[in-house]
């Protein structure tokens, strides 16, 4: 079984005091619906994670204010030949930033948005994202949040 490291952006901006998760929304062919995302992808040879996820993010939706912060989770699962090990980033961006849809390999992404995490935990499908957003709603309330994320 072949063995790939992927990045994944746990990508927020805050609004009013609120914060917003960024979701990309394509079709997904394992469950033959479209399917809201967070953005992830592969780690190229001689990347660093911080340069993946930036790479994958403007490869994606074309988002260059953005600030890779910490690693908050990871998990693994076996799709097919392959077992990915993801890194889930909180990341930094700017909901005035206007993305522009791209491509993702086979898969066309044909929608974005900015939601409240609690809207995010009810349109993402796969456990490993919603475990990621929820530490993201874990620590809209903690003092530790504005400590360690807050935008320079």
């Amino acid at each position: 079984m072949k063995i790939r490291h992927d990045v994944q952006a746990l990508l927020f901006d805050e609004i009013n005091g609120e914060k917003k998760v960024f979701l990309i929304k394509f079709y997904d062919p394992t469950k033959k619906r479209d399917t809201w995302r967070l953005v992830k992808g592969g780690v190229e040879e001689g990347e660093t994670d911080e340069q993946a996820m930036k790479r994958e993010i403007m490869e994606e939706v074309t988002l260059k204010d953005v600030k890779v912060l910490d690693k908050v989770h990871d998990y693994e699962f076996d799709f097919k030949d392959t077992h990915h090990i993801v890194s889930t980033y909180l990341v930094k961006g700017n909901i005035n930033e206007t993305p522009k849809l791209n491509w993702d390999g086979d898969r066309e992404i044909v929608e974005s948005k900015w939601t409240l995490p609690s809207e995010a935990l009810k349109l993402l499908f796969w456990k490993g994202e919603k475990d990621a957003v929820k530490l993201l709603k874990q620590t809209c309330s903690s003092r530790i949040f504005s400590s360690r994320f807050s935008a320079d």
